[in-house]
């Protein structure tokens, strides 16, 4: 193998690496804001956390079960009606 390719490869793995790493130290403010916001805000330095409230809480689960709700009827609806030409036919 071409030692640039193996050096592109290299960099290419490392990135993905550092993208992992990321990623679970993300999680881990987020999960940790649940039960210490204050801790993660002070770990980040920033006063732009969001803290939500269980009544926010309870707002956006009902929309996002709406909206699933309206995407499944309206997948159901479709396939029902190909169902019904393809008998007919």
């Amino acid at each position: 193998m071409d030692p640039v390719q193996k050096l592109w490869m290299f960099e290419n793995w490392q990135a993905d690496q550092i993208d992992k790493i990321e990623l679970a130290k993300n999680h881990a403010y987020l999960l940790a804001s649940f039960s210490h916001p204050e801790a993660v805000k002070q770990i980040l330095g920033r006063d732009n956390v969001h803290e939500s409230s269980d009544d926010e809480f309870e707002e956006s689960s009902k929309m996002v079960k709406d909206n699933n709700i309206k995407f499944f009827n309206k997948n159901n609806t479709s396939a029902r009606k190909r169902k019904r030409g393809v008998i007919k036919g």
